[in-house]
């Protein structure tokens, strides 16, 4: 009698099993239907230490200085950009870079020295557009340029936002840090996307938008497919 009983809890536990098994697979196919695959990994895999030895400066816009963009709620480019922010700097940190998370006239800018520096930001509250961009100085370097070209990729694989080149603007490409750090060091700024149509993702997942910011480090770094 014991026996049978014993056997019957080791179904069940192994019927458990299977259940969570399968339950935590639609979960993931439903996020990755969503364009969240890259975030829902962030979130339940350990990440491989690929940024090991790394010195990433993040940059939260419009952070210490101004609110940026603000939308007729209230909504504040600079509270958007400094969660991002933080999510890339958690990313980066967990994948073992030494991150400094940066204001926008940080002090440390002067002569500042890393092996990759991004700024990050978001547009305006313009409801008529959808979509991202990204930039380096105007005439700058091959480095900052493979940046660029990674962060276009994997913040478009992990948002699903698309490419807005066509509204970079001169301040992009003159942004001011470009122009004070140290100029061998690789450096880009992002645009996450508009605050008004894109509200949605940058606001409720910001671990999604820092998931493709995140890559796109990492593919220039760390050389990750």
């Amino acid at each position: 009698m014991r026996l049978t009983a014993l056997r019957w809890i080791q179904r069940a536990f192994l019927l458990i099993i299977v259940a969570l098994f399968l339950i935590i697979g639609w979960m993931a196919w439903q996020q990755a239907r969503g364009g969240e695959g890259a975030a829902l990994l962030m979130r339940w895999l350990p990440p491989e230490q690929t940024l090991l030895g790394k010195h990433i400066g993040i940059v939260a816009g419009h952070s210490g200085n101004d609110s940026g963009a603000v939308c007729p709620d209230g909504l504040t480019e600079a509270e958007v950009n400094r969660a991002v922010a933080e999510a890339v700097v958690r990313g980066l940190r967990e994948r073992g870079a030494t991150v400094d998370l940066l204001q926008e006239f940080d002090d440390r800018l002067t002569a500042y020295r890393a092996d990759a520096f991004v700024s990050i930001h978001a547009d305006s509250c313009k409801v008529d557009l959808s979509g991202f961009k990204v930039a380096d100085l105007e005439g700058g370097s091959d480095a900052s340029a493979q940046l660029v070209s990674c962060l276009w990729d994997r913040y478009e694989k992990a948002t699903r936002l698309p490419r807005h080149p066509d509204t970079i603007t001169f301040d992009m490409r003159q942004y001011h840090a470009f122009r004070e750090i140290s100029p061998d060091i690789p450096a880009a700024i992002i645009e996450t996307g508009f605050l008004g149509t894109d509200r949605t993702l940058l606001t409720k997942h910001p671990d999604r938008v820092a998931a493709g910011i995140v890559g796109g480090i990492e593919c220039f770094l760390a050389g990750s497919n």
